[in-house]
C-alpha cells in the first residue's frame, strides 16, 4: 500500500510553520476563516519568508467568504490551492477560480448525502475533503466519521482523477485503524497538537506509524 498525502491544517503560529518545514507533509494549510486558528494573510506570508517550506503547497482555507476577502489572500500569500470549506455553490465555485486562477478543493462534510454531493462538485472543483460533521462548526473539532465509508469516497476520486482528503480527528493513536481504508490523502490538525500548536513529537509519531 503507497504512503497516503499529508496536509498539516490549522498552522497559526511561526513556530508551526516551523514544525511543518520540518515534516513530511506534500501540503500545508492555513486558516483564514473565523476560528480559534485563524491567520492573517500577512502572517503567513511572514512565517513563510522565515521557514521556507522546500516544495510543499500551500492551501488557504475559507468558509463563505466574499470573493474580495479570498483574492486579497491570494494576493498577499499566491497559494497554490483554495479550500472551500463552508456551504459555496457551484456558482460561486466558479466565480473563485475565474476570479484567482487557482485550484479549488471543496470540503464536504460526511453524511448519506456525501456521494451526492461529491458528484455535483466534482466537474468544478480540483479536489474533494471529507471531514466529520458537527453541527455549528467547520472542521477543526478533533471529531472523526466512520472509516468504513472511506473507500467509496476514494473510488469515487480515482474515477474522477481527483485527490480525496480525509479529515477529522485524525492522531497517531488512531491512524492504524484509518490506513487499511486505503486513503488517497489525511489532513491533519487538531490530532497532531498538544496545548494548542503543533507538535513536533506528535508528527513524527504519526508519520512513523505511517511507514
Amino acid at each position: 500500500m503507497s504512503l497516503p498525502f499529508l496536509k498539516l491544517c490549522g498552522l497559526h503560529s511561526q513556530e508551526d510553520v516551523k514544525v511543518a518545514s520540518y515534516s513530511s507533509a506534500d501540503f500545508v494549510g492555513f486558516v483564514m476563516a473565523e476560528s480559534k486558528r485563524q491567520v492573517k494573510p500577512e502572517e503567513a506570508e511572514s512565517w513563510l519568508r522565515k521557514h521556507p517550506l522546500d516544495g510543499k503547497k500551500t492551501v488557504t482555507l475559507f468558509v463563505n467568504a466574499p470573493l474580495s476577502d479570498i483574492q486579497t489572500a491570494v494576493n498577499q500569500l499566491s497559494p497554490d490551492i483554495i479550500q472551500c470549506h463552508g456551504t459555496e455553490s457551484i456558482e460561486d465555485i466558479l466565480k473563485i477560480k475565474q476570479a484567482t486562477g487557482k485550484l479549488v478543493w471543496k470540503a464536504i462534510p460526511h453524511d448519506d448525502r456525501s456521494l451526492d454531493k461529491m458528484k455535483a462538485y466534482a466537474d468544478v472543483v480540483d479536489g474533494f475533503v471529507i471531514d466529520a460533521k458537527v453541527k455549528d462548526a467547520w472542521g477543526g473539532t478533533g471529531r472523526s466519521f466512520d472509516w468504513s465509508h472511506v473507500p467509496k469516497y476514494v473510488s469515487f476520486g480515482e474515477d474522477k482523477q481527483l485527490p480525496v482528503l480525509i479529515a477529522g480527528g485524525i492522531a497517531p493513536e488512531n491512524v492504524d485503524h484509518l490506513m487499511p481504508h486505503g486513503p488517497w490523502g489525511i489532513d491533519l490538525s487538531s490530532g497532531i497538537e498538544k496545548d494548542g500548536k503543533k507538535d513536533i513529537d506528535r508528527l513524527m509519531e504519526l508519520e512513523k506509524r505511517l511507514k
